[in-house]
Formats: C-alpha cells, structure tokens, sequence
C-alpha cells in the first residue's frame, strides 16, 4: 500500500459525505415539491456541489505520484473535501421544514455560502504548492483565481438578478474549467 492509498482513504469518505449530503438534500426538495417555493440558484448550485465533488474525486488521481507526504499538505489536501462538505450543507435545506422558500434559504444563508466556497480555490492552490512547491498548470491557476473574483462579486452583490446572472456564469466557467483540464484522467 502507498501512502497515496492509504491517505485517499480518508479523503474519499469525506468526499462520499458531501455527495451523500447534497444528494439527501437534492431528494428532500424533490420529495417536498408540493411545498417548495421555486428558485434555481441554490438547485444549480446543489448540482455544482456534487459536480465540483466528483471532479475533486477525479483529479486526486493525479497525486498518486507524489513521492513523500507532509502533514501539512495532507491537511490541505483533507480540507478541500471538508469545504465540499460544507457547502453541501449550506446549499439547500435539508427539508424539516413544512414550507421550502429556497429563495428565502439562500439568501439567508448566502454570505456563509460563498464565504466557505471562496476557500475552496485558495485551499487546492495552498495544497498543491504545498505537495509539490510549485503550481503546475497556469490554466489551472487562471481559472481558480477567475472562479475566487465570481464568488466575491456573489458575495458582495445582493440582488437576485445579480446571483441568477452569477449563478449562470459560475455553472459555464466550470463545465469550461473541466472540459479544458480534467476531461481526461490526470496520468
């Protein structure tokens, strides 16, 4: 076994919550439709969270190849999951309640929302660095500083029409972010 493997481990089962959440949560709305008060974003944003999850999942592979482990880097490393975890928490609501305004819910819970998410960025740019004491892909940094710039103009915006417009141009960097980095699996 490799320390790769070994540490994996851990990453993946924290990983496997915050799909296991944002999916519980994606079914509660669902199942409570009768009683949900329509608002895409947070759906949109449910579904990034377990897109983005995945992605996280898949570009782990990459690092199979890192020689030695810090503990450091390996906390970096765990914290992207736990941010992912979060967010999957933070994104819709887990449906006790007997009216479901998503609307409502994600304007209360906007600012922690993006507040976690804009770590998200930095936390796999401070991992990398950490890992290998460089960041290998310039592309990858542009799009990762471009998405930290969205979601401080998602934090500091309030307006609905501005969090529908952002939500919109969150879910096209991304699908462009993977197709042009991670649409093969990192050798």
């Amino acid at each position: 076994m490799t320390a790769f493997d070994y540490l994996s481990v851990l990453l993946s089962i924290v990983l496997g919550l915050a799909i296991a959440n944002v999916l519980t949560r994606l079914a509660a709305v669902v199942a409570a439709r009768e009683r949900v008060d329509f608002y895409w974003p947070p759906l949109a944003w449910a579904i990034w969270v377990f897109f983005i999850s995945v992605q996280h999942w898949w570009a782990q592979w990459g690092e199979r190849h890192t020689p030695t482990w810090s503990f450091g880097a390996f906390w970096l490393e765990l914290l992207v999951p736990v941010d992912l975890f979060l967010l999957s928490a933070l994104v819709l609501p887990a449906g006790e309640e007997t009216r479901l305004d998503l609307g409502e819910w994600y304007f209360r819970n906007r600012a922690w929302f993006y507040g976690v998410m804009f770590f998200l960025p930095v936390l796999s740019l401070a991992e990398e660095f950490a890992r290998t004491g460089r960041i290998s892909s310039s592309l990858n940094f542009a799009f990762l500083i471009a998405f930290d710039v969205v979601i401080l103009i998602a934090y500091v915006l309030k307006s609905r029409r501005a969090q529908e417009w952002i939500t919109a141009q969150a879910m096209i960097l991304t699908v462009a972010y993977v197709l042009l980095l991670f649409l093969q699996m990192p050798s």
